[in-house]
């Protein structure tokens, strides 16, 4: 798209030079070459004002359509997104429900299964620190709370925990799928 523009551009200068040389030519008074030059230069920047205005418009144009794409794709994105969450919508209420749960196993406090519950989010200690309105040390403290109780090292050990469970669930799925027991296939 671009070597093309360039490519029209320099043939519509060169027709302007051209054709400003031929309207000089006809001139009846010869025309000194400083005169020439000015005339030249002049209509020179007439075309160049003309193919910048047209580079301009060009690519606007391409700016516009490929804005239109992305907003299109963000569209269908969304709405692919909410199917999914239409979809699954149990599914997510059961794990949910799971992991409160397991929150309970560890007795850990209402802060607490707060506080781990936005670390699986991922959230920071400093976004949850602000979205609690307390200190980051205090954040820090109950994390720590939370790996304790849990019998957890840290963070990616807490959201492995539970990301384990989901895979080890889509395996034993999957085994199910390819091995039924009684010759059926069961979903889980």
């Amino acid at each position: 798209m671009a070597r093309r523009f360039i490519t029209l551009s320099v043939v519509f200068l060169a027709v302007i030079t051209a054709l400003t040389v031929f309207d000089l030519s006809l001139e009846t008074e010869p025309t000194t070459w400083p005169e020439l030059a000015v005339e030249i230069f002049e209509k020179m920047l007439w075309a160049g004002g003309m193919v910048a205005i047209a580079w301009a418009t060009v690519t606007t144009r391409d700016l516009r359509q490929g804005q239109e794409a992305l907003r299109n794709n963000l569209t269908r994105a969304i709405a692919r997104g909410e199917d999914w969450r239409q979809r699954s919508r149990a599914h997510l209420q059961a794990l949910t429900s799971a992991i409160d749960a397991q929150f309970a196993d560890w007795q850990l406090s209402p802060a607490e299964a707060d506080i781990a519950g936005l670390m699986l989010k991922g959230a920071s200690l400093r976004e949850i620190a602000e979205l609690r309105e307390t200190s980051e040390a205090t954040i820090r403290q109950q994390a720590q709370s939370v790996y304790r109780k849990s019998g957890l090292a840290g963070r990616a050990e807490l959201s492995a925990y539970f990301l384990q469970s989901l895979f080890d669930a889509s395996e034993d799925h999957a085994m199910l799928d390819k091995n039924p027991p009684s010759g059926k296939v069961h979903r889980l």
